[in-house]
């Protein structure tokens, strides 16, 4: 019997600790913030403009059973300064008649001109902030970021949407890298890497994916257009890139599209016997890159049997990408000194007593030889009337 009232004794004191959600706050009762944007205020080079997009539920369509008004109406656009971001969300907390919460953001624009000044700072505070979703996407904006969340598209109710749809379908289909921010935190903690960010046009209407914005440290130093970010993704993430479109060698010219459904990246880190490379003690590094793909549009007939029109365009296409990625490795290396490629991890990870504890990599990646070799595989042709 001592022992029942012993066991239920433990028993309502452990019920006792299950208080339930004390701390709980209504949905309602919290001003949710989808995405924030992070311009400098003009003539004030010490304070940031912070721009959020806030959602108003009772104007979304469909919310409590009414039709809901247009994407003007569902999201609220308020503009904030401040010296530091936290600073700036404290001063917007103050015009606010419920608690900011940003738990629920997932866009981070910045500015071309704040990113080329550096976002170490910016990137602290949210990196500190525990209700920061790692997740998000952090987009650096040609012009002013705040553009970006002022949009009005179409083909979505809340435009902070549209460009989620826009990020996240790209990244499926492996034409848009998926950059979130723990992918900027790891990147910008690693001294074997530097980090990029997605790079994009806004206009009242639309928004254009326009590349990445390449960084050395926390500072941008330069851009890629979408075609070499297609380079950059299938020797880096194996990510097939988009269409590939090359003149045709026919006098009376027209173009081929070659589309790549598979990718197959193998780098190969050994001595080299070219002369002038002494300096890296004979390493050298190339990209063995394998395109499996269709062909999906050809403007003019070269009038040649299938076998040898396969062959002809194989060699095409494998001297256009070869050159696309040569002119990639100039421009991350002679112009912005930035290994997004990842090289420096593949060295620290396979050499490391013989290169890594010998170089200063931040240094030495411009000048280290980097080559490729591009093998392409056509699978179809496409369909044709006889």
């Amino acid at each position: 019997m001592a022992r029942w009232w012993l066991h239920l004794a433990v028993l309502m004191v452990s019920l006792s600790l299950l208080t339930g959600c004390w701390d709980r706050r209504e949905l309602e009762e919290r001003t949710s913030v989808l995405a924030i944007a992070v311009d400098v205020v003009e003539g004030r080079e010490d304070l940031y403009k912070l721009t959020v997009q806030i959602p108003i539920p009772i104007k979304i369509a469909g919310s409590s059973g009414q039709g809901g008004g247009g994407n003007a109406d569902a999201v609220k656009i308020m503009s904030v300064t401040g010296k530091t971001i936290l600073d700036a969300n404290n001063n917007l907390q103050l015009r606010l008649n419920q608690k900011l919460f940003l738990g629920h953001t997932r866009v981070l624009a910045i500015s071309e001109e704040v990113a080329k000044k550096g976002i170490g700072d910016i990137m602290d505070s949210f990196r500190r902030e525990p209700q920061i979703r790692r997740l998000m996407w952090p987009i650096v904006v040609k012009g002013e970021a705040a553009t970006l969340l002022k949009i009005k598209p179409q083909l979505a109710q809340i435009p902070v949407v549209f460009l989620m749809d826009l990020i996240e379908n790209g990244a499926k289909m492996g034409t848009i890298p998926d950059q979130t921010l723990v992918d900027y935190f790891n990147q910008t903690s690693n001294k074997t890497m530097q980090p990029f960010l997605n790079y994009v046009q806004a206009s009242e209407t639309e928004v254009r994916w326009s590349g990445v914005a390449v960084f050395r440290g926390h500072k941008m130093v330069g851009t890629l257009n979408d075609i070499q970010t297609w380079s950059l993704l299938q020797l880096r993430n194996e990510d097939r890139g988009g269409d590939i479109i090359i003149p045709l060698p026919n006098p009376k010219g027209g173009y081929v599209t070659f589309r790549p459904h598979f990718v197959k990246k193998k780098l190969e880190l050994k001595g080299s016997h070219i002369a002038g490379e002494k300096n890296h003690n004979g390493h050298a590094a190339t990209f063995f890159c394998e395109l499996q793909g269709d062909i999906v549009e050809v403007t003019a007939d070269l009038n040649l049997p299938p076998e040898k029109f396969i062959k002809q365009m194989q060699v095409l296409i494998k001297k256009e990408m070869e050159y696309r990625a040569r002119k990639l490795f100039q421009q991350l290396q002679k112009d912005y000194n930035s290994d997004i490629l990842k090289l420096g991890l593949a060295l620290r990870a396979h050499h490391y007593r013989d290169y890594w504890e010998k170089h200063d990599w931040e240094h030495d990646f411009k000048n280290f030889p980097i080559r490729v070799a591009y093998t392409i595989k056509i699978r179809r042709l496409g369909m044709e009337m006889q």
